[in-house]
């Protein structure tokens, strides 16, 4: 009655992958579960398309998803900060490329309706329903509605607190700006949306409290979409993983933030089985809640970026990572945890190639990364 279920770090892709090296054939071995999924952090190339941003675009072609599928993967979750780098016709062409490679896709779509839905995999005995979900901070016109494509959201909104006097000054910054009354203006006519608490400070809301300190709280209606899917994919019979994206990052990219874990042990709460992070460009450690794999990320897995020469000045490690593959019993527990430390894919000189297994110190300090704080969480 077990599933086994083969994670990696984020895939930013652009062109096809080589996977022809003996080190290639090891990571497809891997791969080789019954559902073998990751987050897909590009958008497929389209005519009529043009760039929704003018910075860092990660456009990839047809023949990239193809590869991703060649390699091992069923389906890819794309709830992300780049799916939307075409607008609409590139979360079209996404989704079609990806179907056509043979491949499902969840996160994004050209509803709200069809970004929410789950991709669901499995074997005779067990199946896994996989949902995508970005944390933002990104644009709400990323985000899909009933009417517009876009990517599934979990908007985390972030409220900071300050002590009375420290308030009672931002107050006074407020009024003495016109901030409060243009709010007030503009929130009259529906022009904007009133927000539940009493102060807004260039954007961020502010709380008086005991000491100066920040909070992220889930929006509300992101959060019940959330928990009817995960409910009908319980009553279904599926387990259920949730792949969540997010670019609110601590200044410590390999440490994940209390928040995040905060928000991971509640889903797990709620319904969740597994949960897989992506965002940050480098590895963080795995965590368990009541048996139940939180891993908020694994860096890359393939990583076409046009900074590879700043990070590398930079010593950020974004060229070691790992793939996971996991065994869940009939009732989510892992019960099997195997990790295959790898050399994240990079192009060079007009190829690129796929991530081969990482070897001597380099894989024992991904192994020891990986599980640096697997002993002190719940189990």
């Amino acid at each position: 009655m077990s599933l086994t279920v083969a994670v990696t770090g984020q895939i930013l892709i652009h062109g096809p992958l080589d996977i022809s090296g003996e080190g290639q054939r090891q990571v497809m071995d891997f791969l080789a579960a019954d559902v073998a999924f990751a987050n897909l952090e590009a958008t497929v190339t389209t005519e009529g398309a043009w760039p929704t941003k003018t910075k860092t675009l990660h456009l990839a072609s047809p023949e990239a998803l193809v590869s991703v599928r060649k390699l091992g993967f069923h389906a890819l979750t794309h709830a992300n900060n780049h799916a939307f780098d075409l607008g609409p016709p590139g979360i079209a062409s996404t989704r079609a490329a990806a179907e056509r490679a043979g491949l499902k896709l969840t996160g994004s779509g050209m509803s709200i309706e069809e970004a929410a839905r789950p991709a669901v995999l499995g074997n005779m005995n067990n199946t896994l329903a996989i949902f995508s979900v970005d944390l933002g901070p990104q644009p709400d016109i990323t985000y899909a509605s009933s009417d517009r494509a876009g990517t599934a959201p979990l908007r985390m909104k972030r409220t900071v607190s300050v002590p009375p006097d420290e308030f009672a000054m931002l107050q006074r910054l407020t009024g003495a700006l016109g901030d409060d009354k243009r709010s007030i203006a503009r929130t009259a006519v529906g022009y904007d949306i009133a927000e539940e608490t009493t102060l807004q400070v260039f954007g961020t809301p502010v709380v008086p409290g005991d000491a100066i300190g920040v909070s992220f709280l889930a929006d509300e209606r992101d959060w019940g979409r959330l928990m009817a899917g995960i409910g009908a994919a319980k009553a279904a019979g599926h387990l259920v993983a949730i792949a969540v994206h997010t670019h609110h990052w601590d200044a410590n990219w390999s440490e994940t933030p209390e928040w995040m874990l905060d928000l991971c042990r509640d889903l797990i709460d709620d319904g969740a089985d597994i949960i897989l992070g992506t965002g940050s460009p480098v590895m963080q450690p795995i965590f368990f809640h009541r048996g139940k794999a939180i891993i908020p990320g694994l860096g890359n897995f393939v990583f076409h970026t046009n900074r590879a020469s700043t990070y590398d000045e930079k010593g950020v490690d974004v060229w070691r990572s790992a793939a996971l593959r996991l065994t869940l019993g009939y009732d989510g527990v892992c019960t099997g945890l195997d990790i295959l430390p790898v050399a994240v894919g990079r192009p060079s000189a007009g190829i690129s190639p796929a991530p081969v297994p990482l070897t001597e110190n380099d894989a024992e300090a991904v192994r020891v990364r990986a599980l640096s704080r697997t002993h002190s969480d719940t189990q």
